[in-house]
């Protein structure tokens, strides 16, 4: 329980950091959006520009309209330029940080689903231990009910010996008491028998001096006094004899009785040693029996310990077994959310991957058509430059001409005329083509705009997936690996596909600003280093640098450095 308190307390660390962490990427995300804010602001302002560039052709005053701005554009363009490269290694790193900052928190994830399975292997066991501990208790039970059955047996059997032999003593005492009085009254006959049998020794010695008198008396007295006392004397003999024979047959009377009560004696003794044996024996029964019930009271409450314990632990068991229910049906629920989800992004992945086709596909028409009217502008310039090497040379001509005439009229010839009305129509034919590359130009800024929102909403949407998966990452669960794949795999083409372009664009830009410093003359360079020293400094642009953007800029550099020539020329 201890490991597992600490094992909250890490995961409680880790979710702290990864809220912590989450913030930060709210607040990249707000600073994202708010650049991207100032990019359409931006592009707003410049959709008006070019709005005021179109009024003011259709209002007759194109030359100074396109004269004043155009210095100012560039400047902003070039100044643009530095800013969005330098937003875009910025935004690399951002995504880099982002990239390594998603990794650790999928290293977390896998780390708490880690622990949960431990814990939930922990719970397993402790369940089992329960369920162990439960099946002990059982059997200890019923081995309690066993003994205390057992015990009553033993008790009833107790007292109903106990009240056999207290019966058995009583009849014993009774029958000792019977032969007690028996033995009272044999030694009293036996008494009065000894007393009868002295009295008849004494009888027997009296009748034999009385026969000893008789001889002796009858020599020396009369016939009549010898008879009548020897009558006396005889019917006293036949009583004591008659006493005698009573005595004696009492007396064997008694003796019998005496034998008789001698065998009730043994039989009583013998009952009494075989009492002694089985109450011995009850009590030896008797002790094992408390000894056993001893022995089951240690074991029912070394039982009850265990129970209480084990109550215990399986009522820490339930909460964190609940707990881990209810987190696991949370993570079941999100990773179903998160399954539709993914497949809503999938099928969002697959319409914003549509649109990309479809707004590369417009930016590459708008790419070639604006390239075309700069090869039909560059084609213009060489022709107007041999135009006006030969216009120069003809008015050097009628300027000499001129000049040496002394009228105060000038005539020129048909030639000149229709050459500077044509001019002229040439010079508003140029005005309209470069108009219309302006237009092109909104348009690819427009499209790349489209694209740069539509991969902003991809990456909020991908920011707010990885939020939600920092905000459920509190309840230990694992969440699904398609969506993490799915969003790497997105990451690392879109890094792909902007590095290789950004490359691509930098190594376009570099060609065209070396073709195009090659033809321009130091006093033009002064010119428009002169022109993008005062622009005024704009804030950064959005970090969010797309691929048709960086190939249109360098595109609108080469325009505006035309439109300068024209100018000076």
């Amino acid at each position: 329980m201890g490991r597992l308190g600490e094992s909250r307390k890490v995961a409680e660390v880790e979710r702290a950091q990864a809220e912590t962490e989450l913030l930060d990427a709210r607040k990249m995300v707000k600073e994202l959006s708010s650049r991207i804010e100032e990019l359409n602001s931006r592009l707003s302002v410049q959709n008006q520009d070019l709005e005021k560039l179109k009024t003011a052709k259709r209002g007759g005053n194109w030359g100074m309209a396109l004269r004043n701005p155009q210095n100012n554009q560039h400047s902003k363009v070039i100044t643009e330029l530095g800013y969005a490269k330098e937003e875009l290694i910025k935004l690399k790193q951002d995504m880099a940080s982002i990239i390594e900052e998603k990794r650790r928190a999928e290293q977390e994830i896998e780390t708490s689903s880690l622990k949960m399975q431990s814990f939930s292997s922990k719970v397993e066991a402790l369940g089992k231990e329960v369920e162990k501990l439960n099946e002990e208790l059982v059997l200890v039970e019923l081995a309690r009910i066993e003994a205390i059955k057992e015990f009553r047996a033993i008790e009833a059997q107790r007292r109903e010996d106990a009240e056999k032999h207290s019966a058995a003593m009583e009849e014993n005492r009774k029958k000792i008491n019977d032969m007690v009085q028996e033995i009272l009254i044999s030694e009293e006959l036996q008494e009065k028998l000894a007393s009868t049998t002295s009295d008849v020794q004494v009888l027997q010695s009296e009748l034999k001096q009385v026969k000893e008198m008789d001889r002796w008396t009858q020599k020396n007295e009369s016939l009549r006094f010898g008879s009548d006392f020897l009558e006396k004397d005889l019917s006293l003999l036949q009583s004591l004899k008659q006493e005698l024979e009573t005595a004696k047959n009492e007396l064997a009377s008694i003796k019998r009785d005496s034998f008789q009560f001698m065998a009730s004696m043994d039989v009583v003794r013998n009952e009494l040693k075989r009492i002694s044996e089985e109450s011995a024996r009850l009590k030896k029964k008797g002790n094992k029996a408390d000894s056993t019930i001893q022995s089951l009271n240690t074991k029912l409450l070394r039982a009850k310990a265990k129970l209480e314990a084990a109550s215990d632990n399986e009522g820490k068991a339930t909460s964190i077994a609940s707990s881990l229910l209810l987190s696991l049906e949370q993570l079941t629920n999100e990773a179903e959310e998160s399954e539709k989800e993914r497949v809503t992004a999938i099928e969002e992945a697959a319409k914003v991957k549509e649109e990309i086709q479809k707004t590369q596909s417009e930016t590459v028409l708008a790419e070639e058509r604006w390239e075309a009217a700069i090869q039909e502008l560059e084609t213009i310039k060489l022709s107007e430059a041999t135009v006006l090497s030969n216009l120069k040379r003809l008015t050097d001509v009628t300027m000499k001409s001129r000049a040496s005439a002394s009228t105060s009229t000038i005539t020129i010839s048909r030639f000149e005329y229709e050459y500077l009305k044509g001019r002229a129509g040439q010079a508003v034919e140029i005005a309209d083509k470069k108009v219309e590359a302006a237009e092109a130009w909104v348009k690819a800024l427009q499209a790349s705009e489209k694209e740069i929102s539509m991969k902003t909403e991809v990456i909020r949407k991908e920011i707010q997936e990885l939020k939600m998966e920092e905000e459920q990452k509190g309840l230990k669960v694992e969440h699904s690996p398609s969506v993490r794949m799915l969003v790497d795999m997105q990451l690392q083409i879109w890094e792909e596909i902007h590095g290789k372009d950004l490359e691509q664009s930098q190594n376009g830009s570099r060609t065209k600003s070396n073709s195009i410093s090659g033809k321009m003359t130091p006093a033009r360079r002064a010119k428009f280093r002169k022109s993008a020293s005062p622009a005024p400094r704009t804030p950064r642009a959005s970090s969010f640098a797309v691929r048709k953007r960086r190939k249109v800029i360098p595109n609108i550099a080469k325009l505006f450095i035309s439109k300068s020539n024209d100018e000076n020329l």
